[in-house]
């Protein structure tokens, strides 16, 4: 299998998962988790099957939207588990 074949079925799958997610109202932060670990198999494949240097496989993987995404979503996990204390 090659690995443009690889990352197209991930990001299909992770969309279906995500539209399943906003569609049912399932479990809608499992959504941006997918994304986020699309991110890291799509690095994955491009740094260690595609031969890519690490800046070039990270900026390719992980867009701007993510990687605020996973920030804000830490933060607010960080921020609940204090006031819950």
């Amino acid at each position: 299998m090659t690995p443009q074949l690889l990352m197209l079925i991930i990001t299909i799958l992770t969309l279906l998962f995500i539209g399943y997610c906003f569609i049912f109202s399932k479990w809608v932060i499992g959504a941006f988790i997918a994304v986020f670990i699309q991110s890291v198999l799509l690095f994955s494949i491009r740094y260690f099957c595609q031969d890519k240097e690490f800046g070039d496989a990270f900026t390719h993987s992980f867009d701007f939207l993510t990687i605020v995404i996973v920030i804000i979503f830490a933060i607010y996990k960080i921020n609940k588990d204090k006031s819950s204390e």
